[in-house]
């Protein structure tokens, strides 16, 4: 008996323990909360432990509710006559997405209902996909006279009354989501020529359509034809613009001038998808890219940036920069598709380290499947010409930049014509597509700090060397060129004839010239000097290898 009566206080004492940690948890919970506030200043009564916990139970998520997202809510209840008082009494619509819950009000607006409460927006799925016309007039929701599919078709003014035709569905088996599918897709037959089958698959794809307002989507539309000028193909090719918010759409054309330099409509017109970002966030990705001295170029070139989240552009771009392989192709001008495609980007960076290949290039760190299995199944070691001759044109103009050059190539024919240019020079090297970027990159690190641009770019061949082959000459002619005093036991195996050279009078040219003729001369000029003299190829990892040194090529490969 004394143990059953022990037993008894324990389990007394144990909840009441639980209760008042339970309180202590309720009390530091409704601390936290703007909306027990707002609750308590709405209905002037504080709010009772027992009411707390139905809270805390029922909407979890009200303690992640701001102030600012309140007053908003408000803001939108109030368009429909609600008023505080009645929000107070169903707290869920506080939980949700104000812009849906703008839509779902509305929508029970266009479809007459008698009175539209908190409770009719929170229940919106229920009530316009399970319920029909029928019991919902019987509920008393909609007037028993109304002809919901007549109401509808009324709230499109552009469409002439003799193309409108009504289904007449029996509103005992149709819901409220039904009808408006059928107006909705008849309307976007007339209006854009859109088929069923477009139809369907923009309902699959698009998820808002079904639950946006018909007014919203047809200024979505007006906006898409007379405003940003899209033309009725590229419209439906891209459902989504019918889809979109025209609120958001028209916060984007006030508040962003421009994005790559384009006028902000031109922009879009570039890539539809910037739709679905806010301007807030297209500003901000805007000020990223400038912050990381991306050029409008560029950003033209993969608009696709503007579609992502500017969290997640950050994120990447402080990841990429580490990486010697960004540092390298910085420069190029389809940078920012390293990061869209970063993930993929990584992952073949990985395979091309496996198989030992270090002529890596952009073209195929981003390029469909099919191209990079190619590349990576192929025989033989080449890298991307035209990446190659991009690296050296931009780094080059850098370097003149930052020198103060008078020589700078600043329009987009003459930067093109300078790309050319240096491809033709490349290609009269037989072995020029299999010297890794690394080399080329560690060797204009190197001589940019000592010949302008345009000697380079003139004999950008030299460039293909391996620098530990070519440094001992260049600091050989430098040093006699300047009268210095070159030490007498390094042996590089002049030519002869060099005794009668005016070393002081020699240019950079002959001096990139020289350099190129003493390299070749031990291998017949056959140009296999730009080949390691070891034969494999050196295994470093390209994610964490951060040094310039150069990449060794197997010759039997090539």
């Amino acid at each position: 008996m004394q143990i059953k009566y022990t037993t008894i206080i324990l389990a007394r004492y144990r909840s009441n323990l639980l209760s008042i940690i339970f309180d202590k948890g309720l009390k530091k919970w409704y601390h936290n909360m703007p909306f027990i506030n707002f609750y308590e200043k709405v209905t002037g009564e504080p709010i009772s432990n027992d009411t707390l916990r139905i809270l805390r139970t029922r909407h979890p998520n009200l303690e992640k509710v701001s102030q600012t997202h309140i007053d908003y809510v408000l803001q939108v209840l109030k368009k429909f006559g609600l008023t505080a008082i009645d929000a107070c009494k169903d707290p869920h619509v506080f939980c949700m997405n104000a812009i849906s819950m703008e839509n779902y009000a509305e929508i029970l607006k266009e479809c007459s209902f008698v009175k539209i409460i908190p409770k009719y927006i929170i229940k919106y799925h229920s009530i316009v996909r399970s319920k029909t016309i029928a019991s919902l007039k019987e509920e008393g929701l909609l007037k028993p006279n109304l002809d919901l599919e007549r109401k509808l078709l009324q709230c499109f003014n552009d469409w002439p009354e003799k193309e409108k035709h009504l289904s007449n569905f029996p509103d005992s088996s149709t819901s409220i989501l039904t009808l408006r599918t059928s107006v909705l897709e008849k309307y976007l037959r007339w209006r854009l020529l859109v088929s069923e089958d477009e139809f369907k698959s923009y309902c699959s794809k698009y998820l808002p359509l079904r639950h946006r307002p018909m007014c919203d989507i047809i200024e979505a539309i007006d906006i898409a034809q007379n405003d940003i000028k899209f033309n009725t193909d590229t419209i439906r090719r891209n459902g989504f613009i019918i889809s979109s918010d025209p609120v958001n759409t028209k916060l984007i054309i006030e508040n962003v001038d421009t994005l790559a330099g384009y006028d902000i409509r031109e922009a879009i017109r570039n890539n539809p998808g910037i739709l679905k970002n806010n301007y807030k966030a297209l500003l901000e990705i805007k000020n990223i890219l400038q912050k990381y001295d991306i050029s409008e170029d560029a950003q033209r070139r993969c608009f696709r940036v503007y579609c992502m989240n500017p969290q997640s552009v950050q994120e990447r771009l402080d990841q990429l920069k580490e990486l010697k392989e960004y540092q390298i192709l910085s420069t190029n001008p389809r940078v920012l598709s390293l990061v869209v495609h970063k993930r993929k980007m990584l992952s073949r960076l990985e395979k091309i380290q496996s198989t030992t290949k270090q002529c890596y290039s952009l073209n195929q760190l981003v390029s469909s499947r099919n191209v990079f299995n190619n590349y990576i199944n192929g025989f033989g070691n080449k890298v991307c010409g035209r990446d190659m001759a991009i690296l050296i044109t931009n780094s080059i103009q850098t370097a003149q930049k930052d020198k103060g050059s008078n020589t700078l190539h600043s329009n987009e024919n003459e930067k093109s014509n300078l790309t050319k240019l240096v491809l033709n020079n490349l290609k009269k090297h037989k072995y020029w597509l299999h010297s890794s970027l690394y080399i080329i990159n560690e060797n204009i690190q190197y001589l940019k700090k000592i010949f302008y641009g345009d000697v380079i770019l003139n004999n950008c061949q030299i460039l293909l060397y391996p620098l530990i082959e070519s440094k001992k000459y260049f600091e050989y002619f430098l040093k006699k060129r300047s009268r210095g005093i070159v030490t007498k036991d390094i042996d590089l195996g002049l030519d002869g004839n060099y005794n009668s050279i005016n070393y002081e009078n020699l240019t950079d040219e002959q001096i990139l010239s020289l350099v190129i003729y003493e390299i070749e001369k031990k291998y017949y000029f056959s140009g296999d000097g730009i080949w390691s003299k070891q034969e494999t190829a050196r295994e470093t990892s390209p994610h964490n290898d951060n040094t310039t040194g150069t990449y060794e090529i197997n010759k039997s490969n090539n």
